[in-house]
């Protein structure tokens, strides 16, 4: 179980944090030698055509030091075996290539009037994962706030956890905190997805709200020289 520490309001510093997620095209950053934990995005599930899988890494990577979590970006959870067999055969083949892999995240933007549909979903893949790795998802700001509560009540009979991501492509979403405010709805364990670079403001109780675990920092490149 990670460990929720405090932070300083304000501008997210990598540095001050130890979970990360690392997104293609995103170079590795120095920050990276003191992470706990990495959210690597190993693919895509396209819903072009046919719902189909495409690889993001061109080589099994290796992260040394730190619990891995493999990532896939959903454009659609229309999955047939072919595309679950491949996401799970990724898991395997990152682990024996020396990657402590302890789980998978699937990165979706289930609206929050669907969460019952996406739990549905979640907990066949939860079927089929390997005994011993978590299920994670990211989460959209609006689960916490006007998330129906039976959708959440399946979210944490299946889910290890849930990142609520405070920004949208590269920025912070404006006005997050009224969201923030009925966290005490979840009842699921969550982290906060924070953006490097961009504002953090805690809400009032989050420390001490029993399913916070944390955060977890989108690196982005720096400007170009």
């Amino acid at each position: 179980m990670a460990i929720a520490l405090p932070v300083k309001a304000g501008k997210v510093q990598a540095e001050d944090y130890q979970s990360f997620w690392l997104w293609a095209g995103v170079e590795p950053q120095g920050v990276l030698a003191q992470a706990r934990e990495v959210y690597l995005l190993a693919g895509e599930v396209s819903d072009r055509g046919r719902p189909h899988l495409i690889s993001q890494r061109s080589a099994v990577p290796h992260i040394g030091g730190a619990d891995v979590w493999i990532v896939y970006r959903a454009q659609t959870i229309a999955w047939d075996d072919a595309i679950l067999a491949g996401v799970l055969a990724h898991v395997e083949s990152w682990r024996a290539a020396g990657n402590h892999v302890v789980g998978l995240q699937i990165d979706f933007d289930a609206g929050t009037r669907h969460l019952e549909r996406y739990a549905a979903f979640l907990r066949e893949v939860r079927g089929r994962l390997p005994q011993g790795y978590r299920l994670g998802v990211t989460g959209l700001l609006d689960w916490s706030a006007n998330g129906d509560p039976a959708g959440l009540d399946a979210l944490a009979g299946v889910v290890d956890e849930v990142v609520l991501q405070i920004y949208q492509g590269r920025h912070v979403i404006p006005g997050y905190q009224a969201f923030l405010a009925r966290l005490g709805r979840m009842k699921v364990p969550f982290r906060i997805g924070l953006l490097q670079g961009g504002d953090w403001q805690p809400p009032p109780g989050l420390q001490a709200n029993p399913q916070f675990r944390g955060y977890v920092v989108f690196l982005l490149n720096g400007p170009r020289k």
